[in-house]
């Protein structure tokens, strides 16, 4: 069996790395940059990769009871959080702070969860081969194109994203593009218009709290419902976007002012009601989420009217108080998800590329580890936390393992990456969070460069990497 000692010692201890340009042509490179040297061997590093998977091995009935203690956590914190806030709801004021705070976070921590492990790693198909080989090992529906789907929305995982789209943009868009402009989550790419509005800087800054408290109902989820809408080749959404409209721009909530009022501008005042029916049919994606934030203010107004209150606080105040807890719990929410998630591909000291690669490549493997940065990482009280988002270059490699399935690999790969002289970023993530501020108020810039590899270390042409079809699924 391999160890991390197995790829010890660095092969290639006085490597010098090509420095990749930050001048712009076409809104990328000024001209052909690589970031490794030709003495780099692309096949070599494949190879060893391809071996740690394998040692690794594939997932076990343990990886099936690991997910039924995550998903039972994430239960009792959601339940439990229900339960203390409507108690805390009907106490007088003053012994319920803690209670309330209790609630918010026990909710916000558990919605966190059910996205970011749960809903993340079963959607990607991490648990489909174990369905596969010990069928009785979990219930049928922890399989992608099952879990969350239709009415499983509302059992397995509720949030602002509808889980197909979340599939569409995260799955395929952002895995196989990753750092490209065609990458929806290119945190450079989408905070252009921050970058270049003249404001002062420490009003960019404090706009940024608004999307570190918001960003899933603001961003993630009208930008994810796009990316699902041009997927549908045939759909009306797809076949009328408009002429003036760059897809790969992302589109927030505020967009349901601005697009209209782009389309007046651009001299297309019809296209005004394309945005409206987006804007519509995306609403109607959300309307669950909405009402399960609403829900428990709904509950003492409810046993008010049953007769059955047994408040201390009137069923009114207790309403109020519920609602405001919810709301705040959906916040803390949002702001756990900004913290483990927005950083995970952004910094001054990662790249971005103007090609394409073939997945699985050499170059896709090396982008994994260019692109992406981890967190600290190795037991369950950590990677809970982290929501398991602290094994980013390794998920991005292969993004259809478990979660015990990187804590095994991470190792493995991170003495892959010094024995490579290939870069292997691993910091905390209110660090990479602050970096991630840094590109998106314009205070710094990622990197940015043809592809990693240069073509003579192939031995042959280029065909990894420009104009290769890119793999998706």
């Amino acid at each position: 069996a391999l160890d991390a000692s197995s790829f010890s010692g660095s092969k290639y201890p006085e490597r010098q790395l090509t420095k990749a340009g930050n001048q712009k042509k076409n809104g990328m490179c000024k001209s052909e940059t690589y970031v490794l040297d030709a003495s780099f061997n692309p096949e070599e590093f494949v190879e060893d990769i391809k071996k740690a998977k394998a040692a690794v091995g594939e997932a076990t009935e343990e990886d099936a009871q690991h997910l039924q203690h995550l998903v039972m956590i994430s239960q009792v914190l959601l339940y439990g959080g229900h339960i203390l806030l409507l108690a805390g709801a009907a106490m007088p004021w003053g012994i319920n702070i803690l209670l309330l705070c209790a609630a918010a976070f026990m909710i916000a921590y558990a919605r966190c969860m059910k996205w970011a492990i749960i809903g993340h790693h079963v959607s990607h198909g991490g648990y489909d081969s174990l369905q596969k080989n010990h069928p009785d090992a979990l219930p049928k529906h922890y399989k992608r194109g099952v879990f969350a789907i239709g009415f499983r929305r509302f059992f397995d995982w509720l949030d602002w994203m509808l889980p197909q789209a979340w599939d569409v943009e995260h799955n395929k868009a952002h895995h196989y593009y990753l750092s490209e402009e065609k990458d929806p989550d290119l945190v450079e790419h989408n905070f252009e218009l921050l970058r270049a509005f003249p404001l002062p800087r420490a009003m960019k800054y404090a706009s940024m709290v608004m999307w570190v408290f918001t960003w899933k109902f603001t961003y993630y989820s009208p930008n994810t419902y796009k990316e699902l809408a041009l997927s549908k080749k045939d759909s009306w959404l797809a076949k009328n976007w408009p002429s003036w409209g760059k897809k790969t721009d992302p589109v927030v909530v505020f967009d349901i002012f601005r697009m209209p009022a782009m389309a007046v501008w651009n001299g297309k005042p019809l296209d005004a009601f394309y945005w409206f029916a987006f804007f519509a049919e995306w609403s109607l994606a959300i309307l669950p989420m909405l009402v399960s934030v609403a829900l428990p203010a709904v509950w003492p107004l409810l046993l008010g009217r049953a007769g059955l209150w047994f408040g201390a606080t009137t069923m009114q105040q207790a309403a109020t108080r519920a609602l405001v807890t919810s709301v705040v719990a959906d916040m803390l929410s949002n702001a756990h998800a900004f913290v483990i998630i927005a950083c995970n591909h952004s910094g001054g000291d990662l790249y971005r590329y103007s090609t394409s690669c073939k997945a699985y490549s050499a170059e896709f493997l090396l982008r994994c580890a260019y692109s992406s940065a981890n967190f600290e990482c190795g037991n369950d009280l950590i990677d809970i936390t982290y929501g398991w988002l602290n094994y980013q270059i390794e998920h991005h490699m292969y993004p259809d393992m478990t979660p015990l399935q990187y804590r095994k690999f991470q190792p493995l790969v991170r003495s892959i990456c010094k024995k490579h002289g290939v870069m292997y970023v691993q910091e905390n993530a209110l660090k990479r969070t602050w970096m991630m501020f840094q590109v998106a108020v314009g205070d710094a810039a990622m990197k940015r460069c043809t592809a990693l590899v240069p073509p003579q270390a192939y031995g042959k042409n280029i065909s990894e990497v420009e104009g290769s079809k890119v793999a998706g699924g």
